[in-house]
């Protein structure tokens, strides 16, 4: 039986990292569409075609950015305290929609790194959270990376079509509000 490919072993290929920094995606590729299986009502369900989506994104995003050990998760935080500065972990968790004791977690990550420190608010039971400038630098080349894997997911759709797919996607998360 072939081993099956992940999708980080495709780009490790193409990776500058050397061989010790590239770390192999648990996930195998993900094919959403498989040939002779019939999928009946799962074909016209909204919801099974975002998750589809979503799980193919994942992986390319997955392998992409593997080799800095960057989640979709870990990413947006560093993106939001960037933009945010002083926001509170329990702020941040609300914004990202995850449990509180998952961004203390991702925190404490980021703190051990030096990507991101937390800061005395004047109140004991809450932390004000910054980029340290080692994490605004690492924040820039994580973009560039995300950037380029956006492109590659999106590479069929022309620049309207990829403004209206998130306008539709919107609308869809304001329906269940």
């Amino acid at each position: 039986m072939p081993k099956q490919k992940t999708a980080a072993t495709k780009v490790q290929a193409k990776s500058a990292a050397p061989k010790s920094q590239v770390r192999q995606a648990q996930t195998p590729t993900f094919n959403a569409r498989i040939e002779g299986i019939n999928y009946d009502v799962l074909e016209e369900l909204t919801g099974y075609a975002v998750r589809r989506a979503q799980l193919s994104i994942y992986a390319d995003f997955t392998a992409s950015l593997g080799v800095y050990d960057i989640t979709p998760q870990r990413f947006s935080s560093l993106v939001i305290v960037s933009n945010n500065p002083g926001i509170s972990q329990t702020r941040l968790a609300e914004v990202m929609g995850i449990a509180r004791s998952n961004v203390v977690a991702i925190i404490d990550n980021f703190e051990q790194t030096g990507l991101m420190e937390r800061q005395d608010s004047g109140d004991r039971r809450s932390y004000m959270l910054h980029l340290t400038k080692e994490g605004q630098r690492q924040l820039e080349k994580y973009k560039q990376a995300v950037k380029e894997h956006d492109d590659r997911v999106s590479q069929h759709l022309t620049t309207k079509e990829r403004q209206q797919l998130r306008a539709l996607l919107g609308k869809l998360c304001m329906g269940l509000e």
